[in-house]
């Protein structure tokens, strides 16, 4: 099933190719793009993100985005970056190791760049997925957000694009459903993931790269072995996600 980015991908390139716009236009800043769409603007800066690194567009700092190779735009797949992924053949809990990995070293990064801007935006998602306890529909989309946030706070454009692309791959889809998961997604889980999230954000705060890791590697470490525990079992909360065979 396509995702809302994967359509909204779909729908920027199907724009440039109908309109016939030709390179250098502007397709307006991503508030603007987010209302033409019809979508948040966490899903067009996905979006954006995706079309950028594939040589479509390219988003021009406080100017907005524009029109980079016509060509791409037309004839490219939009979801050829996310192919790959697709094809690889690894165990659902590979994915979240590798997810570890990024996340962990992510972390202590954003502790050592990060602005002022952006640590804001860090506790800002935070106390939104505190403050949607009741709104379960809601935590996925705020925890991505979340981790988001600190890909962001690395200032390192791989970094973010990596995230950008590669989350919808590794990140379990719906994360937060006590429906899907009943065994999994306790209230419990969900209020350790807050304190998580605090502890996180008070180390990068503080600026200590070491703590932020450490306090990373905890938080993905408790959710993964979780998973593990029922990984291996077919009738499991897991069944609904790629596993080696």
């Amino acid at each position: 099933m396509e995702t809302l980015t994967g359509r909204t991908i779909r729908a920027l390139r199907e724009h440039i190719a109908d309109a016939q716009l030709a390179k250098g236009h502007k397709l307006g800043s991503l508030n603007d793009l987010s209302m033409q769409f019809g979508v948040s603007k966490t899903v067009i800066r996905e979006a954006v993100a995706a079309l950028r690194s594939d040589g479509v567009v390219e988003a021009r700092h406080g100017v907005g985005v524009f029109v980079k190779d016509v060509e791409n735009g037309v004839d490219v797949e939009p979801d050829a970056l996310l192919a790959p992924l697709a094809r690889l053949k690894t165990s659902f809990m590979d994915l979240l190791e590798l997810r570890m990995a990024f996340e962990v070293h992510a972390a202590g990064l954003a502790a050592t760049r990060r602005s002022w801007a952006q640590e804001s935006n860090i506790w800002n998602a935070a106390r939104q997925f505190e403050g949607s306890l009741d709104d379960e529909s809601a935590l996925d989309q705020l925890d991505f957000v979340f981790h988001r946030s600190i890909s962001e706070a690395t200032n390192n454009g791989a970094f973010i694009e990596f995230f950008s692309l590669m989350s919808l791959q590794i990140m379990p889809q719906p994360a937060f459903s006590k429906e899907v998961n009943p065994a999994l997604i306790t209230p419990t889980y969900i209020e350790n993931s807050v304190k998580e999230h605090r502890a996180i954000c008070e180390a990068i705060s503080a600026g200590n790269a070491e703590q932020a890791r450490e306090a990373m590697r905890a938080h993905l470490s408790r959710s993964h072995l979780r998973y593990r525990g029922f990984s291996d079992n077919d009738a499991s909360p897991l069944s609904y996600v790629p596993r080696e065979e």
